[in-house]
Parts: C-alpha cells; structure tokens; sequence
C-alpha cells in the first residue's frame, strides 16, 4: 500500500476515533453523569451504570485507535518538523493520553465501586458519597484534558502564525 493512501486511512481513523471518543467523554461529564449522579437515590444510579459500562467500552476502543493512529501520524509527518505546531501537537498527544490515564485510573474504578455499592444490599452513603465525588472531578478532569486536545489538534498548524 502507498504511504499516502495509509496516511489517509490513520488519518481517518484519528478523526473519527477522536470524535467519538472526546464526544463520549465531554457529554458523559457534562451531561449525562452531573444529572444521574444527583437523581441516584431516585434509581438513576443504575442507568449510569449501565450508560457508563457502554460508554466505556466505546470510548477506550477509540481511545485506542486514535492514540496508536496519532502516533503513527506524528511520526510519518512531523519526525523532523522543528516547529511551534509541532509542541502544540504534541502537547495536545499528551492532554490525551493523560485524559486516557485519569479515565482508567481514577473514573473507570470510582465508577465500578460506586456501582457494586448502589447495588448491595445496604450501601455506605459516606462512601457512595465521596465514590461520587471523585467519579464527577475525574470525568470534569478528562473533560478539560479532551477539551485541550481537540483545541491543540484543531488549531496546531495556526500556531507558528501566532509565534
């Protein structure tokens, strides 16, 4: 295969994995988890069970697919590019790989424990209340970090205008 019609493809990928995967994270911390959060003791808790175990498996399969096709990107493209656009990119890569991080490492375990909580027979409301607490903060966390990423690979090749 040329190496256009591959750089066409990873980029295709990159776009469409990115878009899911900020979409999925920006609307389950801004919409989705604030108003499921504060109706859980009205049942709600369930679906964001549910809604964040689907989500979930969505966001790190794309997750995925645009990190390993950024990669790919960035070395075919930019290995020997010097610029201010290239720090942006590279900044932006490392907003989402942290934002990859702070989902795996703190959301996905806060949002399982509080889940397994709400479930049981007689759950904690300390610590379903601070499960909830952490769960919020992590997913406004990704949020800012995703935020900064789109921003970065949105407006890279702009940069060295503003230099």
């Amino acid at each position: 295969m040329e190496q256009a019609t591959v750089i066409l493809l990873a980029r295709a990928i990159h776009v469409v994995g990115g878009v899911v995967w900020a979409g999925a994270a920006i609307i389950m911390g801004l919409a989705v988890m604030p108003v499921l959060l504060q109706h859980a003791e009205e049942g709600a808790g369930r679906w964001l069970g549910m809604i964040g175990m689907r989500v979930g498996i969505l966001s790190g399969i794309s997750a995925l697919l645009t990190i390993i096709s950024g990669m790919y990107l960035f070395h075919a493209l930019h290995a020997n590019d010097g610029s201010v656009g290239k720090i942006v990119l590279a900044s932006g890569a490392m907003a989402a790989i942290l934002a990859l991080v702070v989902g795996i490492a703190f959301a996905r375990p806060a949002g399982v424990k509080l889940m397994k909580l709400q479930q049981s027979g007689s759950p904690d409301p300390a610590s379903i209340a601070a499960l909830r607490t952490r769960t919020l903060i992590s997913a406004r966390l990704v949020v800012g970090l995703m935020t900064l990423s789109v921003l970065a690979m949105a407006l890279f090749r702009y940069a060295q205008a503003l230099a």
